[in-house]
């Protein structure tokens, strides 16, 4: 019997720790909004479009395929094919 309470004590301390540190997660995430690690963009950051130079379909600029040249101009493409189809025209 006293092995069953210290199981339930330790399953209900558990759990209201895991409560308190998600409410403290959001409360942060509300203060400082995070980031995506691998871009750079908030998660309330409006998507900003950008044009496919092969097929001409618009894409969020954070999910294009990116190509710069040596002049620094970047060229977006919406896949990796689009990326490879517009350079074997070339």
């Amino acid at each position: 019997m006293l092995k069953l309470l210290f199981f339930l004590f330790i399953l209900f301390l558990f759990i209201t720790i895991y409560s308190f540190k998600k409410r403290v997660d959001n409360i942060l995430d509300t203060l400082f909004p995070p980031k995506d690690k691998k871009r750079g963009y908030t998660k309330n950051e409006p998507d900003v479009l950008v044009k496919c130079l092969n097929c001409g379909v618009y894409v969020p600029k954070r999910d294009a395929v990116k190509k710069i040249r040596l002049n620094g101009e970047v060229l977006y493409f919406c896949s990796e094919q689009c990326k490879r189809d517009y350079n074997s025209k070339k």
